[in-house]
């Protein structure tokens, strides 16, 4: 195995790769985050840890990204970029049913989004890229039939 003075290369690597890390860090090139709500799910889950670079090009459609939330200053969310247009960026999340986002506050001016989801480091089983589009979503179950209980009277029990 060779080495570089003294270290193995692979160590000497990771050194690097570390120093280059940290040193993007200080310069606020990169950032990291941690993902507390439900909204990006299933693509990303309460606990991700994520790795967000400084913006240097607008937003695409697809893009994954940190935005500024317009209704508390001090807030960040982490959303999808659904379209972008006309200086403004429509953000949603991957799971409706349990995102706040552009159809309850509207359009983000475009410098309000300033960084891009670049990947998930932590869990390390589910480290890597994040996904560019959103997981399909299942269709509805279809069981066929009528409902359980038609008429809210009926769930009263002793007429």
């Amino acid at each position: 195995m060779s080495s570089v003075r003294g270290l193995p290369w692979s160590l000497g690597l990771l050194a690097g790769i570390a120093g280059a890390l940290g040193a993007a860090l200080a310069w606020r090139r990169l950032d990291v985050v941690e993902v507390r709500g439900r909204s990006m799910a299933p693509t990303l889950l309460p606990g991700d840890r994520l790795l967000v670079a400084r913006l240097r090009r607008p937003p695409r459609a697809g893009d994954v990204v940190l935005a500024a939330d317009p209704r508390d200053a001090s807030r960040e969310l982490i959303k999808r970029v659904g379209a972008v247009h006309d200086g403004h960026v429509v953000v949603h999340g991957d799971a409706p049913d349990a995102s706040t986002d552009s159809r309850h506050f509207g359009e983000l001016a475009a410098p309000d989004v300033r960084w891009r989801v670049v990947g998930r480091y932590w869990p390390p089983a589910r480290a890597g890229t994040v996904a560019k589009a959103p997981p399909r979503p299942l269709d509805p179950l279809d069981e066929g039939g009528e409902p359980a209980c038609t008429f809210p009277e009926a769930l009263i029990a002793g007429d």
